[in-house]
């Protein structure tokens, strides 16, 4: 069967569901039926006659088989906690806003439909329930300090949108149709367990984190843009019509139980796995980063720091005693490394004592590296280029410390025999889900243009694939018992 056929099989099927939810919106309590059942997919919202409604306000405790509706901004506040039951249906009209702030709590069994030009905003707390339906002609925003629950119907429509922040579950029995426009902010993380249908004409923009669990499922049309992080153990579906855009830093990782199926080549099979999304994560600074706030940084969830210490010409970062100091002060683990200018094995011997000397008066948990990558050491010989990183590698392990030698993964392969190399490896390749390098590497710098909290510019990102502080500490490294 043809997928846009079963694209369309399974559009039909949802619009019979979730039309019949809604035909109940004519009737309250015995009143006569009228002609106003909600086409939720129809094109334009046709409005719904509310003379049988009840105007609600936040102090109303919503009664079963009431409708409700509200024409203007009403708050539910600090501490509240307001339930509309299945029979109950709410109706946010034209320029309405229904705000619910942080640490309040709204449960909803029934219906919600927002009009054009109307807002639903939560910063506390909302739960759609199983029996919930809820239709989106007009705006919905969730803030960084909002909860929110899917178990029911969301249909957000095709002139609509929605900004999603903070923390959203989207559990198994939820179904999240999506004609117009979502965008998942940095901010959010979303648990997905059970169903999103990115429709033709709509856009999904995932800017934070979403994971898709083993039921989980995500069948992209219209635009698919992935700035954000996509951990997927469920099923990630590509259909013909998407227009998939990945940003350069942008992730997707897959588990054993993931499944992705691309038709857009007519073939059904994995995406190769991002590395990005694996290990331990970290940074490399020098004075480029001018002042950091180290504590902000270990709060964005860093663990490691590579902090350039010198270069040659006996030259140390303007920085370098500061971030380490700072950095180890609260709890990050600290390597170092040097920029080797060296053109001769005398030179590179000179830099390597000048490095050691530098360090030596600090607590050092993670690897001493070389930086072999400079421009005017292209056009030396491989053997000589070899000569030079083994000699400052010696000088490295003969005092003492864990070495390691740094570059981009084009040097490593074409500049080096790195066979003939006895130490850890750290790579560069940027905004790709993992390096081009075939040898063995500890760790790899794959952005040079990361955002973290604390850093006022762009900083390298880093994942470690060892537990270098581990292996440091056990192994007898980097004379840390000089700090006990």
């Amino acid at each position: 069967m043809k997928i846009l056929k079963k694209a369309a099989a399974l559009f039909v099927a949802a619009a019979i569901s979730l039309t019949t939810a809604f035909s109940a919106f004519a009737q309250v309590g015995d009143s006569p039926k009228t002609e106003n059942v909600l086409d939720i997919y129809a094109e334009e919202y046709t409005p719904i006659d509310k003379t049988q409604f009840v105007k609600w306000n936040a102090a109303d405790k919503p009664a079963e088989n009431t409708n409700y509706y509200i024409d203007s901004t009403v708050k539910i506040p600090k501490d509240a906690t307001v339930t509309f039951p299945q029979s109950s249906t709410l109706i946010l009209c034209e320029g309405a806003n229904l705000q619910v702030y942080a640490d309040a709590k709204l449960y909803f069994c029934g219906k919600m439909i927002i009009e054009p030009r109307a807002r639903l905003t939560v910063s506390g707390m909302v739960n759609f329930k199983d029996t919930s339906a809820l239709a989106n002609y007009g705006s919905i925003v969730s803030t960084s300090s909002a909860t929110v629950k899917f178990s029911g119907d969301f249909v957000n429509h095709a002139k609509s949108s929605a900004v999603i922040s903070g923390a959203t579950n989207i559990f198994r029995s939820g179904n999240i149709t999506n004609l117009g426009t979502i965008t998942f902010s940095p901010s959010s993380e979303t648990i997905l367990t059970g169903n999103i249908t990115n429709y033709e004409n709509a856009k999904l923009l995932l800017k934070g984190k979403l994971s898709a669990t083993l039921s989980g499922k995500a069948t992209m049309n219209g635009l698919f843009s992935l700035i954000g992080e996509y951990v997927n153990s469920g099923t990630l579906v590509l259909e013909k019509t998407v227009k998939f855009y990945r940003g350069a830093d942008s992730v997707l990782s897959t588990s054993k139980s993931s499944r992705i199926i691309d038709y857009r080549q007519e073939s059904e099979g994995d995406i190769e796995e991002d590395l990005r999304n694996k290990g331990i994560k970290g940074i490399d600074v020098s004075e480029w980063q001018e002042a950091i706030n180290w504590r902000k940084v270990k709060n964005a969830g860093i663990k490691f720091a590579m902090i350039r210490s010198s270069l040659s010409g006996a030259k140390v970062d303007k920085t370098f005693e500061y971030n380490i100091t700072e950095a180890a002060k609260v709890g990050i683990d600290v390597g170092v490394y040097h920029y080797c200018y060296a053109l001769t094995v005398e030179e590179a011997r000179a830099e390597a004592k000048h490095f050691i000397e530098t360090i030596s008066p600090y607590k050092i948990t993670y690897p001493v590296v070389l930086d072999f990558e400079d421009n005017s050491q292209v056009k030396l010989d491989k053997e000589l280029k070899n000569e030079i990183a083994k000699v400052f590698i010696e000088e490295i392990r003969n005092a003492g410390y864990y070495p390691m030698i740094y570059s981009y993964a084009k040097w490593f392969e074409d500049y080096m025999d790195m066979s003939t190399l006895d130490c850890e490896v750290w790579v560069a390749h940027w905004n790709v889900p993992k390096p081009s390098y075939n040898g063995t590497y500890g760790m790899w710098q794959y952005s040079c243009k990361g955002k973290v909290s604390g850093i006022d510019v762009d900083v390298d990102l880093n994942v470690s694939f060892k537990d270098y502080a581990k292996i440091i500490r056990e192994g007898g490294y980097n004379n840390l018992d000089r700090f006990d």
